[in-house]
């Protein structure tokens, strides 16, 4: 697991329709600040029941810390990876 704070910069939700249904999914681009480099990483919450738990954490232009976990998958011989939400504490200070 990993933890990571800085500035959430944008957030926007997606429908993704495959084979199998119709999926949601929320993606946040946070602006790393502790490491004192503008590093600009994208997290995504993957389903509507987990951006239910999280939507009230997420908010555009406020200060969180993210813990999240790398999910990785392989296509046609490449590798892609997502940085995936498990939690998310909004800075109290930031409010």
């Amino acid at each position: 697991m990993f933890k990571i704070r800085g500035l959430i910069t944008e957030v926007k939700q997606d429908t993704i329709n495959t084979q199998k249904g119709e999926f949601e999914k929320m993606l946040i681009t946070m602006t790393e600040s502790d490491t004192g480099f503008d590093h600009v990483h994208q997290f995504e919450i993957f389903g509507v029941d987990s951006i239910n738990v999280h939507k009230e954490n997420v908010i555009k232009d406020k200060y969180a810390t993210i813990e999240f976990y790398i999910k990785t998958n392989e296509y046609n011989g490449r590798y892609y990876n997502t940085l995936m939400v498990k939690h998310i504490q909004p800075d109290i200070s930031s409010l």
